[in-house]
């Protein structure tokens, strides 16, 4: 009787086995032929309808992915008997690259969630064992770059960070990563050890490139909260030791400088970083500001005694700003980037140059 129920208990699995591979086979068959219907109709689609044909090539994509993930199931034998990985390998093949264009133009055309989807599924493509042999080609830091961009301005910053691990890979992209998972970081400090991280990164970053005008904004903005945990003016002076010949730490000091209202130190400081850059507009524009303010500061703590002395010193500066500010409009005339007019025209009335000044009356800035 154990004999024969035995028997019956084998045979049963056997043929829930054999079920099992005949489900398998056709799954795989039907996505297989789904697959190709599409990629039939990609082939002959009209440009006209973008929106539908980059969700066709997504489709086309997940069922031939789909297709080869049931092909690949053994048999009752446990043997793997691919029928249908040549056409899913054709279709992979050609449509894979597709999908970086599918995702920029699906986010950019209000179908955010698509576009993620298709760099996504991507980088799902380029797991699959029929890719594996296609390296040279491949783009899976950037789609996973483009997804961390899709998720931080989502504010989902755990997954941010995780597909800015991957894009970091390739090295012409990890810097742009980097700045991501730093963005990470600040949007989720909560504690001391939590900016303690974050500036360290953000240091870190800084000293890759101290020229980076967009790590030179974080760190101000960073020490620009009233913490006095961290001390920016001790962070400069140990940058101005190690970077002397970038103009950035020196725009730091006189930025710092600037808003403590110490003018003379402020302008020095600019002026170093003008011999160093002599492009950047508002530099050149700072130094006049700072050279009116000490000349204007200078005069209000005249006294009797001081009045002749500091007359020929204020006189001095005003002239100095001057020559700064006629630079920036030289620089800058259609004041995109600073407006130069009013405190020009503040420096013409001061120093007698009442025909100049009149010239600019009109465009002052009530």
């Amino acid at each position: 009787m154990r004999k024969v129920l035995s028997a019956f208990i084998l045979l049963l699995l056997s043929l829930t086995v054999s079920a099992q591979d005949v489900n398998y086979r056709k799954e795989a068959e039907r996505m297989s032929q789904r697959a190709q219907y599409i990629y039939y109709e990609i082939q002959n689609q009209s440009a006209s309808d973008s929106v539908r044909y980059f969700r066709n090539i997504m489709d086309c994509v997940d069922y031939s992915l789909k297709s080869d993930e049931n092909d690949r199931k053994p048999d009752g034998k446990g043997v793997v008997k691919l029928r249908h990985d040549e056409d899913n390998h054709k279709r992979l093949s050609t449509l894979r690259p597709l999908l970086i264009d599918a995702g920029l133009y699906l986010s950019s055309h209000h179908y955010r969630q698509d576009g993620e989807n298709a760099w996504k599924l991507y980088l799902k493509a380029s797991e699959s064992p029929l890719l594996k042999d296609e390296k040279g080609d491949d783009e899976t830091s950037l789609a996973a770059f483009y997804i961390a961009q899709a998720e931080l301005l989502a504010r989902n910053y755990k997954s941010a960070d995780r597909f800015a691990d991957i894009a970091m890979k390739d090295d012409d992209i990890a810097q742009d990563a980097a700045e991501i998972k730093a963005r990470c970081m600040h949007d989720q400090m909560v504690n001391h050890e939590d900016s303690v991280k974050y500036l360290s990164v953000l240091s870190a970053l800084y000293r890759s490139d101290p020229s980076n005008g967009t790590y030179f904004a974080w760190l101000m903005q960073f020490y620009g909260h009233d913490n006095r945990s961290f001390n920016l003016e001790n962070f400069i002076d140990n940058q101005l030791q190690h970077y002397p010949n970038s103009p950035i730490p020196w725009i730091l000091k006189g930025e710092t400088a600037m808003r403590a209202k110490r003018w003379e130190e402020a302008a020095d400081a600019y002026k170093h970083a003008d011999n160093l850059d002599p492009k950047r507009v508002p530099v050149v524009y700072n130094i006049g500001v700072c050279l009116m303010d000490l000349a204007i500061d200078i005069d209000n703590s005249s006294t009797k005694e001081t009045e002749w002395d500091n007359k020929k010193k204020t006189d001095a500066l005003l002239a100095e700003a001057r020559g700064y500010f006629e630079r920036v409009k030289t620089m800058d005339p259609h004041r995109e980037q600073v407006d130069w007019v009013t405190p020009l025209y503040r420096v013409y009335m001061m120093t007698g140059k009442t025909d100049k000044a009149e010239e600019l009356k009109e465009l002052v800035r009530k």
